[in-house]
């Protein structure tokens, strides 16, 4: 089953980081704080997906690094001229990574029980 969703972590990792470097949209007019959902979103999909694709349950290793990886994206946000970096999109990330690490093992477990 990891098979499948290894190609599919790296294509959405791939996505995600051309998303993040693209020009930013004006939809906060629409809904505010969009973004930080988006973000949320976006590594809590980011390490469900590291989760399906290796053996080894999600360690705070693999936290931490998923988080550095959204500590790069905002500093490469910063060298562009149409985004900026925000103390408020990392916080999104953490806590879109944070929700997985601490729900899906209840998950696992229960479904295990069953």
């Amino acid at each position: 089953m990891t098979k499948i969703y290894k190609p599919i972590l790296f294509i959405y990792w791939g996505i995600l980081t051309f998303l993040a470097l693209l020009p930013a949209p004006q939809s906060e007019l629409l809904f505010p704080f969009i973004d930080k959902v988006v973000h949320f979103l976006s590594f809590l999909i980011l390490i469900f997906l590291f989760d399906k694709s290796f053996k080894k349950p999600i360690t705070l290793k693999t936290l931490g690094l998923l988080f550095c990886y959204g500590i790069f994206i905002e500093l490469v946000q910063s060298l562009t001229i149409t985004r900026s970096p925000d103390t408020l999109d990392l916080l999104a990330d953490a806590l879109g990574l944070l929700v997985y690490f601490v729900l899906a093992p209840k998950f696992k477990n229960r479904r295990e029980t069953l």
